[in-house]
Parts: C-alpha cells; structure tokens; sequence
C-alpha cells in the first residue's frame, strides 16, 4: 500500500471542493476550441499538483508523530529498566550510576588527593554501566592525567558533567546522548585505588559544584 492511500476520504473531498472553482474560469469558453481544453488540462494538472502538495504535507506531519511516540516509548522503557517508576516523559535527571555506594563526598581531603576531592564517588563492580544523567552532547573523551578515562558531558544548560576512571568509553565526541543512555563502563583508570566512579558537576564549565547537593535539587537522592 502507498502512501497516497493513507488519505483516500481527504484528498477525494479535497478534489471535489478545489476541481469545481478552478474549472469555473473556463466556462466562458467553448469547450469545443482548442484554447478551452488547453486551459481544462492546464487547471486540472493544477488540481493534481495541489492535492498532491495537501498530501505530502499531511504524510510529512503522520510520519513525525509516529517517530514522536516511538521515541517516547523507547525512553520510557529505558528509564524503567534502570528501575524509575512514575511517569518517565516528566523525567529530565536520573542517577549516573544503578547498585553503588558513596565513598568519598565533595570536598574531603586525605592522603589520596593531592587537594580537596572535587567530585562524589560512586564505588560498584568493573564494568558496571554508567549513563547520562539528561539530555546533553559529548563534548570530550579522552585519558585526561589522574582522571582517567574521561569522557565530559555537557547539558543544554551548559553544565558539564564528568564521567572519570572510567574503564571504556561507550560514546564519541559530537555525540547526542538521551539521558539514561549508556556513555561508559565503570573503571579504575587514572589515580584510583579500586573501581568508582568519581562524578564532577561543573556549571557552565566553571568551578565543580558538589554533585551531590546538585542532584539532590533535581529530585535525586544519591
């Protein structure tokens, strides 16, 4: 079936509603010369190129609605198979990591940082899958020195997110990432001394902010 038959009532009434006026401005002449069928056939192509125009148009807009539900439906499934509830087209922030523990908060000092610790900690297996906490763009992946396997996401706010340590990079840089998705696998690259996740938050790409009174202000509780 073609795309044309999705709208056979529409386009049929369309016809019969433009046909008629357009064909009207030949009726002073005789149908019978030659110069009143020229302009017969020239106003029916005009009919023609009109609902077929009416067409396109209606395809076009049925064809973005279905990829809009698809998408819908595609997020919520993934947001519920990280184990969120409630109605997931709302959610706009989710947890960066699924079955972890804190290990080291914002702003601890200690023997294994050479300053104040700068981001939250997330401790779980190797390989534990690490995803996008919203909706945003890669703008970096790369080992970046004590950090680790980096890879920096960034919101469409201009918050930067970094993901740090990690053991794969899952993403590229120019990537568009939908929160949920996966971006890495938890590793223990760079100065780490066993497998986390050391989570920077950085606004605007400033000064990092303690990541977890960030998430918490978006309904999070890490």
């Amino acid at each position: 079936m073609t795309r044309r038959r999705r709208w056979p009532a529409a386009l049929a009434l369309l016809a019969a509603m433009v046909a008629p006026a357009l064909v009207g401005t030949a009726a002073h002449a005789s149908p019978e010369t030659p110069r009143a069928l020229k302009m017969h056939d020239e106003l029916m192509v005009e009919v023609e190129l009109h609902v077929q125009h009416r067409e396109e148009v209606l395809t076009a807009l049925l064809d973005a609605a279905e990829r809009h539900a698809a998408d819908v439906g595609q997020r919520s499934a993934r947001l519920a198979a990280l184990g969120y509830t409630g109605d997931l087209t709302k959610l706009e922030y989710v947890l960066p990591v699924q079955d972890y523990r804190l290990t080291a908060g914002f702003g601890e000092s200690g023997p294994h940082w050479a300053s104040v610790h700068t981001g939250l900690d997330f401790a779980a297996p190797l390989g534990t899958e690490l995803v996008a906490v919203a909706d945003g763009i890669v703008t970096e992946v790369a080992y970046a020195g004590p950090y680790g396997i980096r890879t920096v996401l960034t919101l469409q706010d201009g918050t930067e997110v970094w993901y740090n340590h990690q053991l794969q990079p899952l993403v590229f840089e120019g990537q568009a990432i939908l929160i949920g998705e996966p971006i890495g696998l938890l590793g223990t690259t760079g100065n780490s001394i066993g497998p986390h996740l050391h989570l920077e938050v950085r606004p605007g790409g400033a000064a990092p902010v303690d990541p977890r009174a960030w998430l918490t202000e978006r309904g999070l509780t890490p």
